[in-house]
């Protein structure tokens, strides 16, 4: 058995994807399963045991529409060589669409709500269930006759990288500007639990970090040295970015803020995650950029240093 997994982003969606790839073989014992995704995505898959290789394609982005649609004619030709007998596309777009219609798979499976076309690509199709997001992806499980573990990630436990105890890993940065919490609150949180050690990670906007609790890591780790950070953290603190899906995989305790975007739709998957979201009309409003030119970052402004000491505290006591 032969089977492909189409997931080309973003970073925290694939790594919801995973439980999907462990459990076709509960069903498929011996199932050879392999991944489509971006180039970018490459390395997360170096740590996911269940997947036997990985396909990938550049972002349009990166290399414009013409060569992207250049790389995925090749990639479509080497896929057709592979003879899969199942394709699972949990994108549904027309990229993905477009792969697993011409991947000469005997089974071509998509969501209903499939957009940008994509729909026309499938023979077969499942209706997704409401949220959480991850909810989308055990959906197709479920339509094989799988009991899906939504925390079957299999992401390893790597030994530390740092000789530091009881330390709290911080990703203050995301893709989209209106998911920042204000820098100049890390600071004050940093200050008000000397008892901790802060080790910063990401990359995005310079800010100091400069107190004696604080370690900077910020744009030095590869994705390994991540993963091996966030298994022998104390816990994690982020708003809602990749990383904080991927601690809250590793099982590490996971604080999450939550603005522009809605927790009940996007909100990390593991047994120790915490999330926070302020009770303002405007959110979730899905913008990368605040429009609210009265009160800007309204939402993501409500979540005082305060309010954080305390779940945090709460969340490390359970």
């Amino acid at each position: 058995m032969k089977i492909l997994i189409i997931k080309l982003s973003s970073f925290g969606d694939i790594i919801q994807c995973f439980p999907v790839a462990s459990g076709l073989l509960k069903k498929f014992l011996s199932a050879k399963i392999d991944w489509v995704t971006y180039d970018n995505y490459r390395e997360l898959f170096e740590y996911q045991p269940s997947i036997s290789r990985v396909f990938t394609i550049p972002h349009y982005s990166s290399c414009g529409m013409v060569e992207s649609l250049v790389q995925i004619i090749k990639l479509i030709r080497t896929l057709q060589k592979e003879r899969y007998d199942m394709v699972l596309d949990l994108q549904g777009l027309f990229r993905s669409g477009i792969i697993c219609g011409f991947s000469g798979a005997k089974r071509k499976i998509g969501p209903w709500n499939g957009r940008e076309g994509s729909l026309f690509f499938y023979k077969e199709r499942i209706m997704p269930p409401p949220p959480p997001a991850q909810e989308r992806y055990l959906e197709f499980l479920r339509y094989l006759g799988i009991q899906p573990d939504p925390y079957a990630f299999q992401l390893p436990l790597l030994p530390p990288i740092l000789d530091i105890k009881d330390y709290i890993v911080v990703h203050p940065y995301s893709r989209w500007p209106s998911k920042i919490w204000p820098w100049r609150n890390y600071q004050a949180l940093t200050l008000r639990l000397p008892q901790f050690h802060f080790v910063f990670v990401g990359i995005g906007p310079w800010f100091p970090v400069n107190e004696a609790n604080c370690t900077d890591l910020r744009g030095k780790l590869p994705l390994g040295k991540l993963i091996a950070l966030l298994g022998n953290a104390k816990a994690m603190i982020s708003g809602d970015s990749g990383p904080a899906h991927l601690a809250a995989a590793l099982g590490c305790p996971t604080l999450v803020m939550f603005g522009p975007t809605d927790a009940a739709e996007s909100r990390p998957i593991g047994r120790k995650v915490f999330v926070l979201q302020s009770d303002v009309s405007c959110s979730p409003c899905w913008h990368a950029n605040c429009l609210n030119k009265e009160s800007p970052l309204q939402c993501l402004s409500g979540i005082t240093v305060e309010l954080i000491v305390k779940k945090l505290m709460i969340l490390l006591e359970n």
